[in-house]
């Protein structure tokens, strides 16, 4: 059954997602139709993300250490500043260079706000508020498969115009959300199952323990750049196999579908498998799926490989900020959301800007390869590093 703080939390991650896709997957039509080139589009979303991946850690440890200001607040701070980045892009006859710097704050500010609404909606859940992380969190998933389809029409029909019209209106929707995430004895707390809380780390932060964290947070990266060079790069993947537009929307949408089942029934996956265990696997399917992309014979083999969305984005997702909660001390949860999501940004530069180079270099065929070839150091350290007891 829907308890009402996972639906008023679905609603936050819904609206967020919303307006992640509206940045990311319509940054190229947006920037386009303004004026720049492929290159520079690809620097501005590459110069966003960096600044992103150096500003979570700082942000959410100022979070972290924060008395006075709730963390729904960061969270909704953040989000009046993508309104008003999007507000000021509607301005008529914006040159092409600010446009490119405030389509970049766009890049920037909606990848410092992931961790803060991952952490929203887990950090209290001593609170004992009954809500389920992995149905809230699917509706983020689900929602984003339905805007990316939906929201590619109507920038069709209507033209680029709607890409920041509707970042604003998402972010109004996650403002609301987010500033009214409050409830009997404080903010909404989260579980993967109605009732399991998330257990107290029952070994102390050694210095080793710390190493093999952080080749963990490497591998994750490594493994991130291969899943970057696949979804940034997806048109020309659908262009080299006869597709187009078309083909690559339902592409995206058949990989954000599969992410539902796991994040609906995360509670029972939980049961059977630790976050650690399931991280570990998670590097498998990206391996899986990265080679089976580059050995794709047409566009339906694309369609294939994108089921396996299930056990690899999906899972790391939700093991990702289960292992951390699991792991790391109270004091230092954000602080480590932050670098889990840290690790996704950063992947996402290095394969934007590694893609295109080998896009231009020789084609889709080697991106894949080398693609394939990340994927497998990536699911390597994975392995190695991710405590499966945890």
């Amino acid at each position: 059954m829907m308890h009402a703080p996972t639906t008023r939390y679905g609603v936050i991650q819904a609206a967020y997602w919303s307006g992640f896709c509206m940045v990311l997957l319509f940054a190229s039509a947006y920037l386009l139709d303004a004026g720049l080139t492929n290159s520079q589009i690809g620097l501005v979303i590459a110069a966003g993300g960096a600044l992103s991946a150096v500003l979570q850690p700082v942000v959410a440890g100022a979070a972290d250490r924060s008395r006075r200001v709730p963390l729904r607040m960061w969270a909704a701070a953040l989000s009046a500043l993508l309104v008003a980045v999007g507000a000021i892009l509607l301005i008529p006859g914006l040159h092409w260079l600010l446009t490119a710097v405030f389509f970049g704050l766009l890049v920037l500010t909606v990848q410092l706000l992931q961790p803060l609404v991952n952490a929203l909606g887990i950090a209290a859940m001593a609170r004992g508020v009954r809500l389920n992380f992995g149905v809230a969190r699917a509706a983020g998933s689900g929602v984003f498969a339905l805007v990316s389809v939906g929201a590619g029409w109507v920038v069709a029909v209507a033209g680029s115009v709607m890409v920041p019209l509707l970042i604003i209106a998402f972010q109004i929707a996650f403002l609301v959300a987010t500033v009214t995430f409050v409830h009997r004895g404080g903010i909404a707390v989260v579980s993967g199952a109605p009732d399991a809380p998330v257990a107290a780390p029952t070994q102390p932060m050694t210095r080793a323990r710390w190493q093999r964290f952080f080749v963990l947070l490497a591998g994750i990266t490594v493994l991130m750049t291969s899943h970057a060079m696949i979804n940034n790069y997806m048109l020309q993947v659908m262009r080299h196999h006869g597709g187009d537009t078309g083909e690559m929307g339902t592409a995206v949408m058949i990989a954000a579908l599969m992410e539902l089942p796991v994040m609906v029934l995360w509670g029972r996956v939980m049961g059977r498998w630790s976050p650690g265990r399931l991280l570990q696997l998670s590097g498998v399917f990206f391996v899986v799926k990265t080679a089976l992309t580059w050995l794709a014979p047409s566009v339906l083999g694309i369609y294939g490989a994108q089921t396996l969305q299930i056990g690899a984005f999906a899972a790391m997702v939700m093991a990702s900020v289960y292992y951390v909660e699991r792991m790391l001390p109270a004091r230092d949860r954000i602080k480590g959301q932050a670098y889990m999501t840290m690790t996704a940004t950063a992947g996402s530069v290095v394969g934007s800007l590694l893609g295109g180079l080998l896009l231009d270099a020789s084609g889709v065929p080697l991106m894949l390869l080398v693609g394939t070839g990340i994927a497998a150091v990536g699911g390597a350290l994975t392995l190695v590093s991710a405590e499966s007891r945890l």
